[in-house]
């Protein structure tokens, strides 16, 4: 059972305020609080601009975080969705690695009371995306979701208050439901709770396993096992699984995970079938990478998840249409397990934090990779 944990954190059991930040130091550009006012954009130089010591604690704020990459129309919902939050005081980050400048200048003309901060990033793949997102944060409850995201009014405070009830978990997830869209064209990936549930091992996370859209999480939890894993999330090198491998990490770490059912987000990632099987094929590449990594390491619940997991999701759809005499389906998945379990398994890990060691990033970033989703 995992030792119990003030949920109170306090300014100390952070890191010291940093300086501030400048585009020649860290290769983006840090913008700390786009002030409100008129759309001219608070976060450029100018007089306009309010800087806040990166890494100052506040234990009465939220901080929430979206990451994104190239898709500013949906940016704008979900930010929007965001600011109208009610029952908490928040900041909101946005890290954004978009090629062009679409997302800061749909930010500028976004109204706001000053919760609004911009961070440009020069890095590639959302683990990288995530860690800074983090390191700006000044909360000690930090809440993520997904640029194709809406939430209700009350979804921020709600997922905070579940998480500050329970010191002995480190991250909660809510449900993720799907918008409104057409079932025979395509799907929109969702997760939804039939109950709550308090996750305290390794199995228990397959079947209550958490989307990365609708989750937040204790900063000081998080910081004990090195962040999000860089090498795993849409861009990196193996394309999936961040949250996954978050939730899991944290367990082993003597954490529990919390599912909240009285909690949803809404999700707008809309998927055509045929998009759908190049999305599966990442999910199960990551899928197979964070498995290989935890049977590397010496976990062997986490073989016996990963044989479970491979064996019902990923071989027996194909054996179930040869039974019925259809032409199977889902041999991508299993390539893609197999070739990301194998990778996983000879990649070098830290031990520490259960992060792998190589190289986090992948260079060939597809049109199908350029944003950040749920998976």
């Amino acid at each position: 059972m995992p030792r119990a944990v003030d949920a109170r954190v306090s300014p100390r059991e952070h890191r010291e305020p940093a300086r501030r930040q400048t585009p020649s130091e860290d290769g983006g550009t840090s913008i700390p609080i786009l002030a409100a006012g008129p759309p001219a954009f608070a976060g450029a130089p100018g007089p306009r601009s309010i800087d806040v010591p990166v890494g100052t604690s506040r234990p009465e704020l939220v901080s929430v975080l979206i990451c994104t990459r190239n898709r500013p129309v949906d940016l704008e919902r979900a930010v929007r969705s965001i600011l109208a939050s009610t029952g908490v005081e928040l900041e909101l980050i946005v890290v954004d690695q978009s090629e062009g400048d679409e997302t800061r200048d749909v930010l500028a003309r976004t109204p706001h009371s000053g919760a609004l901060r911009y961070h440009r990033s020069a890095t590639t793949g959302l683990g990288n995306a995530l860690g800074e997102g983090i390191e700006l944060a000044r909360s000690p409850y930090i809440v993520r979701t997904d640029d194709d995201c809406e939430a209700p009014p009350g979804w921020v405070a709600g997922i905070v208050d579940e998480l500050r009830r329970r010191p002995t978990a480190g991250v909660v997830f809510s449900s993720v439901v799907a918008a409104p869209y057409d079932h025979s064209t395509g799907y929109v990936p969702e997760r939804r709770y039939g109950h709550s549930q308090l996750v305290r091992t390794m199995r228990a996370t397959s079947r209550w396993r958490g989307l990365g859209s609708g989750m937040a999480f204790r900063r000081d939890a998080v910081a004990q096992i090195g962040g999000f894993d860089p090498a795993l999330g849409p861009g990196s090198r193996f394309q999936a699984s961040e949250d996954w491998d978050l939730e899991l990490r944290l367990v082993v770490k003597g954490w529990w995970a919390y599912h909240a059912s009285n909690l949803e987000i809404v999700h707008h990632g809309y998927r055509s079938f045929a998009e759908g099987r190049d999305h599966a094929t990442r999910d199960w590449l990551g899928i197979g990478a964070m498995f290989g990594k935890f049977v590397r390491c010496g976990y062997p619940a986490a073989f016996l998840l990963g044989v479970r997991e491979f064996a019902l999701n990923a071989l027996l759809p194909p054996v179930r249409d040869l039974l019925h005499l259809r032409f199977p389906r889902g041999f991508a998945r299993i390539r893609a397990f197999c070739r990301g379990f194998a990778s996983g398994v000879s990649t070098p890990v830290d031990r520490r934090t259960l992060r792998f060691a190589g190289p986090a990033t992948d260079s060939r970033i597809t049109r199908s990779d350029s944003a950040f989703s749920c998976a």
